[in-house]
């Protein structure tokens, strides 16, 4: 059971998965005090957090405690980053059997359930703990398009991919993207300006289409609004729809960094652009109606 935290007190709402995902973002910065601050207990004495989160196919622990002086242990396999793609893709109901995949590329050795991960950031110890359900449901086999990443890991595009390509993006990886995720179907042009990478994916409440795409560097290009959004601010609103965060979070996202969107834009729709270096990536928005059929 989770304790009342100070961020979900003043958002209205409980623990869910966009806070496991926020936590171990914020440990990649080492920025400890921003997670007591958010997540804290009010026991200032208890130097540690625990959150719990319940998906689809797992239960899933996150511990967070902080020692009094640095712990080495070969306990410590990992490190955050690597724990957010476990917890993104157990959030996306990805194949059991898929995530263990990719846990043992990483040569960690754990169990296949629980999975358990640690790693020991500074005097800071972070674990993760995934307890899979049984009977675990099987997805069945899904309606798949035609890139590289849909063929090896047998799975349509989901949430997943989007937050993939934003990493991707803000690394300068655009060969990456194309590699992964350009429709082989489209043809293999090999001037890369002519290349679209596409992506139309359900994400909580809302219809997602991605496109990313090269510009020539010699052609003035004008921002429309609501302006040049970061790939960390288009991460949150994405995250926040994912688990049905209200209107009201989603447009904090994007209002607390001065883009313009209004209210009546979150609940009908919207697009969030971002251009960078010779790259023009951009997202669409539209919330599905939920009204009941007659």
């Amino acid at each position: 059971m989770n304790v009342t935290c100070p961020i979900c007190a003043t958002e209205d709402r409980t623990v869910d998965g966009f806070d496991l995902i926020t936590v171990l973002g914020l440990m990649k910065e080492y920025n400890w005090q921003e997670i007591w601050r958010r997540y804290g207990p009010e026991d200032s004495s208890n130097q540690s957090i625990s959150m719990y989160v319940k998906a689809n196919s797992y239960f899933v622990e996150l511990h967070i405690q902080q020692m009094q002086r640095i712990i080495l242990s070969e306990k410590f396999n990992t490190n955050p980053f690597f724990m957010q793609q476990v917890i993104q893709r157990i959030i996306a109901s990805h194949d059991h059997h898929l995530i263990m995949g990719k846990i043992r590329q990483q040569g960690l050795d754990t169990g296949d359930s629980p999975i358990s991960l640690s790693c020991s950031m500074g005097n800071t110890i972070i674990d993760l703990i995934a307890h899979r359900n049984e009977p675990f449901s099987d997805t069945g086999d899904q309606p798949r398009g035609n890139t590289h990443i849909e063929a090896v890991e047998s799975r349509p595009l989901d949430v997943y991919d989007l937050s993939s390509t934003l990493y991707l993006c803000q690394q300068d990886l655009t060969d990456a993207i194309f590699r992964r995720y350009y429709d082989t179907q489209e043809g293999r042009d090999d001037d890369p300006v002519w290349r679209v990478v596409r992506m139309a994916v359900q994400v909580g409440d809302y219809q997602v289409n991605l496109s990313f795409r090269c510009i020539p560097t010699d052609v003035e290009t004008s921002i429309q609004p609501p302006g040049n959004a970061s790939v960390f601010t288009i991460h949150q609103v994405i995250q926040r729809m994912n688990f049905r965060h209200s209107p009201e979070l989603i447009l904090k996202e994007m209002k607390d960094v001065g883009l313009s969107v209004s209210l009546s834009q979150v609940i009908r729709g919207f697009s969030l652009s971002r251009y960078i270096n010779n790259t023009a990536l951009r997202l669409d928005f539209k919330k599905r109606d939920s009204s009941p059929h007659k």
